[in-house]
């Protein structure tokens, strides 16, 4: 049974003025690295603070010229100094996103989330001190834990990126690309297109143990049986040897899907070796995750493979609207980092900080966001509405489209 519509993430045109305000990363991020960079998209509402012009008031740090209004503290935890390229684009897409649909009392505080569990939980303790209502970020797991129990004493929820499920819940939400959903989206949808048997290329990390774990247990539900699994380091090399070496075990034990669970050179690499070490696409078909997205058609072998995907359109329009902003590409996890914000945005929008509490944040109808459907389970994972996409020769075409409205849950 279908719920209501989901809750839009609006979003209003580029000529609109600015709404809400940015600290200066100049004030609050001077032991950083790297700090983000790209143009302001639009003017803002007032001078911007200098460092040294900030004030702390009973509620939290307030500029010169947000002083007597009713403020939305956002913080966010984001890895200047470790990964300053994903860093930056977080940091555009949220101002992008404020800019969009904040309000003139919505305010930004970013910290640096550092290396480890340690760092995110000074920086995180940091952001309850200057008044944040919601933390946003950050990426890795271990600051997403750190950011978790800095904030929970204070009940302020987390929004973090991280894809791994046991740092979520008691008031930490990961807005993520989950890959056990992924997994269970592409098992399904291929037993259902009779394909019953896999067999697993992966590398030999955290993410590829997930991978087999996921596969293992979808198989199960769906009376998929996983006919081999090659681990490999990942370098060109050790993928494109692996795919040797089970091109070789298919001549033996034949199977009707490769699940690939692979990105970039590697990907090509493995996708060449399996043509060349006589596996037949036309018996065999390749599968993906979302991470096939926007290089799997540049790659000749792997036309007819299927990958899923979160939906086409609504990531179109937010790369689009980047680009033309900040005059290059968004990267993968952009998107995340405006999602979070338009979300804090719109659940403060009539009742202020109030607005962040559970039933809110956990509303079982869902959002539309940037990368399309998604919503919050009461264990803080993200489940998205996932589209599956098949790999045309320098093209994609949708198999099955992402859902537009959720399944009521328990139904």
């Amino acid at each position: 049974m279908a719920s209501a519509k989901s809750s839009a993430l609006p979003r209003v045109a580029p000529s609109h003025l600015k709404l809400g305000a940015a600290l200066s990363l100049a004030a609050f991020m001077a032991a950083c690295a790297t700090a983000p960079s790209g143009p302001t998209p639009m003017p803002g509402p007032g001078p911007a603070p200098t460092p040294g012009t900030d004030v702390t008031s009973r509620e939290g740090v307030t500029p010169p010229f947000m002083r007597g209004q009713q403020i939305v503290r956002v913080g966010l935890l984001l890895p200047f100094s470790l990964r300053p390229q994903d860093a930056s684009a977080l940091y555009n897409a949220a101002e992008l996103a404020l800019f969009d649909h904040g309000s003139p009392n919505t305010l930004l505080i970013p910290r640096d989330a550092g290396a480890d569990e340690a760092s995110a939980t000074a920086a995180a303790r940091a952001l309850v001190n200057d008044g944040a209502d919601i933390i946003i970020g950050p990426v890795l797991r271990e600051g997403v834990a750190g950011a978790g129990n800095a904030a929970r004493t204070e009940n302020i929820p987390v929004i973090g990126f991280s894809s791994d499920r046991t740092v979520a819940g008691n008031g930490v939400y990961l807005l993520s690309f989950q890959l056990e959903d992924e997994i269970s989206r592409i098992v399904s949808y291929a037993s259902e297109h009779n394909i019953r048997t896999i067999a697993l290329l992966a590398p030999s990390n955290e993410y590829g143990r997930r991978v087999e774990s996921a596969l293992r247990a979808e198989a199960r539900l769906h009376g998929v049986t996983i006919t081999s699994a090659q681990l490999y380091s990942r370098t060109d090399t050790e993928a494109a040897a692996a795919a040797t070496a089970m091109a070789a075990t298919l001549r033996t034990t034949p199977t009707q899907g490769i699940l690939i669970a692979e990105s970039g050179q590697p990907l090509r690499s493995i996708a060449t070796a399996l043509v060349r070490g006589g596996v037949d696409q036309r018996q065999v078909r390749f599968m993906g995750t979302s991470v096939w997205a926007g290089e799997a058609q540049r790659e000749p072998t792997l036309a007819g493979g299927w990958y899923v995907s979160p939906d086409l359109n609504s990531r179109g329009e937010f790369e689009g609207r980047y680009q033309n902003i900040y005059g290059q590409a968004p990267t993968r996890l952009a998107s995340l980092g405006y999602d979070a914000v338009a979300l804090a945005a719109l659940l403060s929008r009539d009742q202020g900080a109030r607005g962040f509490n559970r039933a809110a944040i956990e509303n079982p109808e869902g959002f539309a966001g940037s990368d399309g459907l998604f919503r919050f389970r009461n264990n803080g994972a993200i489940e998205r509405g996932l589209a599956i996409i098949e790999v045309r020769q320098n093209d994609v075409a949708v198999l099955e489209a992402a859902p537009r409205r959720f399944a009521r849950q328990g139904s």
